[in-house]
């Protein structure tokens, strides 16, 4: 798995997509959905973020997570260093159980690089 800091320059141009998964403490649970939302509200606005949407897995209540889309790594890099979130995350430090867990994620191609389509036998006929 490669550094997400050492990605060429064509990378740095697609959408990125991010998974957080936040494990917030049970006796500071509406002070951390507060701190999330309100960086949320302030990152929507960003014009390099697609969508932020905090959610709750149907399985596990006592984790939330941050579903993410940025135009690009250079979008979210400028997202990560403005003052509301660099504050922000300082401040939820304090309200987690651990350190939020972040997963970047890239488009997968419908087929690899250098190659068409694949015919299949339903094409043929």
């Amino acid at each position: 798995m490669s550094d997400p800091g050492t990605q060429g320059p064509d990378t740095a141009e697609r959408p990125l997509f991010l998974v957080v998964t936040i494990r917030p403490r049970p006796d500071r649970l509406v002070e951390a959905e507060a701190q999330l939302q309100s960086m949320r509200r302030h990152a929507v606005l960003e014009p390099g973020c697609v969508f932020m949407h905090l959610t709750q897995p149907q399985d596990d209540p006592d984790t939330w997570v941050m579903l993410e889309m940025f135009r690009s790594r250079r979008a979210w890099d400028e997202h990560m260093v403005q003052p509301y979130n660099v504050e922000g995350n300082i401040a939820l430090a304090d309200l987690l159980r651990e350190p939020s867990d972040l997963r970047l994620l890239d488009v997968k191609a419908d087929h690899p690089a250098g190659t068409g389509p694949r015919r299949g036998a339903a094409d043929d006929a």
